[in-house]
């Protein structure tokens, strides 16, 4: 047997010793077949996998998943080990499963040629220790390797074993529950509130029948760099990369931030009856966050948070803040680095995210809220801006909102 280690400061190396990461990317160097349990996963370790798999033409590989059954699978982690498993699975080389009667934990890798195994790894590192992020930079695990060729059989056996009872295999995870990550770039927002599974069911048990489908405005793929307005490629949910506002300072134009987002609701939506005007509500959303909006501009057409600075930033960061941490779509800091077109919010992104639709629906039930009165309407502004200094506390409806589907004929 030999130890294997984790080099995370100010733990010292232990002279001779062998890192884990190490172990496992030269076992790869040597081997044809691969057969991995494991507990958790992530985004940055699928990938580097995938790519050992691909650099060391590994021909056969089991990978199994254990810890997703009970609390769900993050949506990140969802779209990754589907896309893995299918380019696996079609290329005829190996396939992913996830445990569906317990929570396994067990952590195993065992590495074989020619039919034969000719070490296995056991310890504490889950998939990520291939490729590390954030917090799991100070994650230290501890391992050791295995030797004797008929405890590699029998670990084989054990993993093939769970893969016989107790799996679903990853084009088949209609029994597993998909979670919405936490958005980080919505936390930073002044009244955005994050609230608890029991009360958004709470407010999901008080729904009524009043609801308003509101597609999500984009370009299909081939018309990402379109100028064409109906393509809307650069308006609506890809604003950004519109023509941008001028700034007084400079006197140039400035792109607006890549967060920046409008959802633009048709006038035939809006002319319905019981369509949200006038005062503004609370919306919740169908991954826990809250926040008060508003129809505000022409015909109502524009829906948009309300008396946030930068309010555009709020449905901007929630919608693409969510396809961004689900692994969909590209941020950037700056939208003139993008010369693809990877931040461009797509029609097929929306579809496999099940994003296509916006759907707004009426509860029983009111809350509190600030509304503030306005100023002199303007030539710009015949509303009249929001006079953020005087305001009355007032009972404001709430509405909850989700994402579907297309339903057909746009809606």
């Amino acid at each position: 047997m030999g130890n294997l280690y984790s080099k995370v400061p100010p733990i010292p190396q232990i002279a001779g010793a062998n890192l884990i990461v190490n172990k496992i990317e030269d076992a790869m160097k040597s081997a044809d077949e691969v057969d991995i349990a494991v507990g958790y996963v992530s985004v940055a370790g699928l990938n580097r996998l995938d790519e050992l798999v691909q650099d060391n033409q590994i021909k056969h590989i089991n990978l199994v998943v254990g810890m997703y059954k009970i609390d769900g699978i993050p949506e990140s982690i969802y779209n990754k080990v589907t896309e893995i498993h299918k380019k696996w699975f079609e290329a005829g080389i190996g396939a992913i499963y996830l445990v569906n009667n317990m929570n396994y934990h067990g952590k195993i890798y065992v590495f074989s040629k020619n039919k034969e195994p000719f070490t296995a790894m056991i310890g504490s590192a889950n998939l990520s220790v291939l490729a590390p992020e954030g917090q799991l930079f100070r994650q230290y695990e501890v391992a050791t390797t295995v030797s004797d060729m008929d405890s590699c059989r029998e670990l084989i056996q054990h993993i093939h074993a769970i893969i016989q009872t107790s799996t679903n295999i990853a084009s088949d995870l209609s029994g597993f529950k998909i979670t919405h990550e936490r958005i980080d770039v919505l936390g930073d927002i002044e009244n955005i509130i994050e609230i608890t599974d029991s009360e958004k069911k709470l407010y999901a048990d008080r729904e009524e029948t009043l609801s308003f489908r509101i597609p999500i405005k984009a370009p299909i793929y081939d018309d990402r760099f379109s100028d064409k307005s109906s393509a809307y490629a650069r308006s609506n949910i890809n604003v950004c990369y519109g023509k941008g506002r001028k700034n007084k300072v400079s006197g140039k134009i400035d792109r607006r931030n890549w967060y920046e987002a409008q959802i633009t609701v048709a006038k035939k939506i809006t002319a319905q009856s019981g369509y949200p005007k006038g005062d503004p509500f609370y919306l919740v959303t169908d991954d826990g966050y809250k926040f008060i909006a508003h129809s505000t501009a022409q015909n109502d057409k524009q829906l948009t948070a309300y008396g946030h600075t930068g309010n555009d930033r709020v449905f901007g960061r929630w919608i693409k803040g969510r396809l961004a941490t689900a692994g969909y779509v590209k941020p950037y800091d700056d939208v003139n680095d993008d010369k693809r077109g990877d931040g461009i919010v797509t029609l097929e992104m929306l579809d496999k995210a099940r994003m296509r639709v916006m759907v707004l629906t009426k509860t029983n039930t009111q809350e509190y809220g600030k509304v503030y009165k306005r100023l002199a309407p303007t030539k710009k502004n015949k509303k009249g801006a929001l006079d953020k200094k005087h305001f009355e506390d007032k009972l404001l409806d709430v509405w909850t909102v989700h994402f579907e589907g297309m339903r057909g004929n746009n809606e």
